[in-house]
C-alpha cells in the first residue's frame, strides 16, 4: 500500500504534499491581487464606455439611421452604458474589501469573500448584454469598413469586447480557490485542519490529480472535442476560408447537345355509353386539377433525347477544349445549397441523393467529371465571403414548408452576390413555401418583380432544348417558371413545382423517367447559362 507523500526537508504537516499550515505571504497576494481587480474594474468602468460609444458612431450610426427600426439596437446600447456603471461600483467594492483584508480576520475573510462574489454578475451582465447589443445591430444591417456583418463576424467582434471582462471573472474565479485553501483559511481565521476544497483544485491544477495520466488524457480528450466540434467549423466559417469555386477553364461551345422531342401520338379517348336511369354519379373535378392533370399528361409524352458526341466541348469562347476563359484548370463543380433554417431546406441531401445525382448527370452530359463528391450547404450569409474571382456561379433554395428566419444582412448579402454575378435557382416543395419564397424575393429585390420567362427564351434553348418553356413537375404555385432579369441577364430563375424532388433516386419520388430526364436536363441548362454569366462578370471585374 503507497504511503501519503510528505513535503521533503518540513516539519509542516501536510497530505499528498499538500501544505495546510497558515501562510501570511499568500494572504497578503489575496489581499492585493483584490485590490489590483478592483483597480481594473474601475478602469473597466472609465474607458468602457467611450470605447464602445466610438465603436457605434464610427461603424454603426451612419447605418442604423437608414434603418426602419434601430429603436431595440439603441436601447441594448443604452443598457449596457449603465452596466458599466455597476463595474464601477464592483471595482470600489474590490479595493474596500482588498485593503480591509490587509487586517487579517475571520470577518474580512467574509468580506472579501463576498465583495469577489460581486464580480461575476457582473461580468455575466456585460457578456450577455454586449451579445444582445451586437446581435440587435446585425439584424438590423450593420456594416464594418463597408462590410455586412453576420453571425461568425458578429461573434469575433464580440470576443474582442468581453474577453477583457472574461479574464476579470477567471481572475476572481483563482482568487476564490486561494481563499478556500487552508494555508489561507488558516491565515485569516488560524484555524488549521486538514486540506481544504480549494487545495484540491490547485494540486489538480498542478499535477492533473491522483493519477496524472487519467486527467491528462480527460483534459486531451476534452480539447480535442472543442477543437473538432466548435473551433474548426468556426474558424472554417470566417471570413477567407470559404473555398473558391472553381469553374473548369477552357474555351468551348455555346452547345454540346443535339436534341430532339419525341412526343407520342395521343390516344382517342373512348366514349362511356350508360343507360339514362344509371346510377353512377360523375363527380367533376375542379378546372384546376384538369389543368394540371393535362400539363402531367403532356410532359409525360414527351422525352428529351440528346446526342453527347460533343461532350466536353461545352462552354464559352468557340474553342476545342471546352469550359470557360476566366475558370481554372484544378477546377470542381460543386452544388451549393441556401440554408435558410426553414422546413426542408435540405431536402435532397440525404440518402434521396439529389445532389449528387444532378451533379453526375451534368457530369456525364458535358464531359466535366471533376464534380464534388456531395451536396453542401450554406448559410445565405456566408456568400459574402467569397473572392471576387471566385463565387459560385449559382446557389440553389428550396424548402417544403415556410422559410427559416432571415434578415436585412441576409437579403444584402443574396442581393449583392446575384447582382455581382450570380444566379439563385430556386423551386418549391410545397403550396406553403411557394407563398413564403416569393415573399422572401421581393425583400432581397424589393425594386425587381418577379417575371414570366418566355418559351423561347435562351435558359430553354441550350445545351437542351425546350420547345414550350420550362416543364411542369408539381404545381404547387403555378406551372411556369418565373424569374428576375438584370441589366439583361437573369439573375434569379424560380420554379414554382418541385424540381428538385424530380432528381431524387428512384423510389423516393413518384415521377416518370421522362420527368426525371426533363427535369434534370432543364437543371444543366441552368447551370450551363450561370457559368456563362460567372465567366462574364469574372471577365469584367479581373480588366
Amino acid at each position: 500500500m503507497n504511503q501519503p507523500a510528505v513535503l521533503p526537508n518540513t516539519n509542516e504537516p501536510g497530505i499528498d504534499a499538500i501544505p495546510t499550515l497558515p501562510s501570511a505571504r499568500k494572504a497578503l497576494i489575496v489581499s492585493i491581487a483584490t485590490i489590483m481587480l478592483g483597480g481594473l474594474a474601475i478602469a473597466f468602468w472609465q474607458i468602457g464606455p467611450q470605447a464602445f460609444s466610438s465603436f457605434l458612431e464610427t461603424n454603426a450610426l451612419v447605418e442604423i439611421h437608414l434603418k426602419a427600426n434601430p429603436s431595440e439596437a439603441l436601447n441594448y446600447h443604452g443598457l449596457l452604458s449603465a452596466w458599466f456603471n455597476f463595474f464601477g461600483i464592483v471595482g470600489a467594492v474590490c479595493v474596500v474589501t482588498g485593503l480591509i483584508s490587509l487586517l487579517r480576520s475571520a470577518v474580512t475573510y467574509h468580506v472579501l469573500r463576498v465583495g469577489l462574489v460581486l464580480v461575476y454578475p457582473a461580468v455575466i451582465g456585460y457578456v450577455v448584454l454586449a451579445w444582445m447589443s451586437l446581435g440587435s445591430l446585425r439584424d438590423v444591417g450593420l456594416a464594418i469598413n463597408g462590410v455586412a456583418q453576420d453571425r461568425v463576424t458578429m461573434t469575433l467582434l464580440w470576443w474582442d469586447l468581453v474577453w477583457p471582462a472574461l479574464a476579470a471573472g477567471l481572475y476572481a474565479f483563482w482568487l476564490h480557490v486561494m481563499l478556500w485553501s487552508r494555508s489561507v483559511y488558516a491565515a485569516f481565521t488560524s484555524k488549521t485542519g486538514p486540506t481544504m476544497r480549494g487545495d484540491e483544485v490547485l494540486e489538480d491544477w498542478r499535477t492533473h490529480g491522483k493519477d496524472p495520466r487519467a486527467r491528462r488524457s480527460l483534459y486531451g480528450s476534452f480539447a480535442t472535442h472543442v477543437l473538432i466540434i466548435f473551433i474548426i467549423p468556426f474558424l472554417l466559417q470566417s471570413r477567407g476560408c470559404v473555398e473558391p469555386y472553381r469553374v473548369p477553364q477552357g474555351s468551348g461551345e455555346p452547345a454540346i447537345a443535339q436534341v430532339k422531342v419525341i412526343k407520342k401520338k395521343k390516344e382517342k379517348k373512348k366514349k362511356l355509353a350508360l343507360r339514362p336511369n344509371s346510377a353512377i354519379i360523375f363527380d367533376i373535378p375542379d378546372l384546376d386539377e384538369l389543368e394540371v392533370d393535362k400539363v402531367m399528361e403532356q410532359l409525360t409524352q414527351a422525352t428529351y433525347e440528346a446526342n453527347s458526341n460533343k461532350a466536353g466541348k461545352l462552354g464559352k469562347g468557340g474553342g476545342p477544349k471546352g469550359g470557360w476563359p476566366e475558370g481554372m484548370e484544378n477546377y470542381k463543380i460543386r452544388f451549393i445549397r441556401l440554408d435558410h433554417g426553414g422546413d426542408g431546406w435540405d431536402d435532397g441531401m440525404d440518402q434521396t441523393d439529389a445532389d449528387i445525382n444532378f451533379l453526375n448527370a451534368f457530369a456525364q452530359a458535358t464531359g466535366f467529371n471533376k464534380i464534388a463528391a456531395k451536396g453542401e450547404s450554406h448559410s445565405i450569409s456566408l456568400l459574402a465571403k467569397y473572392p471576387y474571382d471566385g463565387f459560385p456561379p449559382f446557389v440553389y433554395l428550396t424548402g417544403n414548408g415556410g422559410m427559416g428566419t432571415t434578415n436585412a444582412n441576409d437579403w444584402k448579402v443574396l442581393r449583392e452576390y446575384c447582382l455581382g454575378g450570380g444566379m439563385l435557382i430556386a423551386d418549391a416543395g410545397s403550396a406553403g413555401f411557394d407563398r413564403s419564397i416569393r415573399q422572401f424575393i421581393s425583400k432581397v429585390f424589393p425594386d425587381k418583380p418577379l417575371i414570366d420567362i418566355a418559351d423561347d427564351d435562351i435558359l430553354y434553348q441550350l445545351p437542351f432544348g425546350f420547345p414550350d418553356g420550362a416543364p411542369a413537375f408539381w404545381a404547387h404555385g403555378g406551372r411556369r417558371a418565373i424569374g428576375i432579369k438584370h441589366d439583361g441577364r437573369w439573375i434569379a430563375f424560380y420554379h414554382p413545382g418541385d424540381m428538385n424532388d424530380a432528381w431524387k433516386s428512384p423510389g423516393y419520388s413518384d415521377v416518370t423517367p421522362e420527368m426525371r430526364t426533363a427535369a434534370t436536363n432543364l437543371g444543366i441548362n441552368l447551370v450551363y447559362y450561370a457559368f456563362n454569366q460567372w465567366d462574364d462578370a469574372v471577365s469584367h471585374k479581373r480588366k
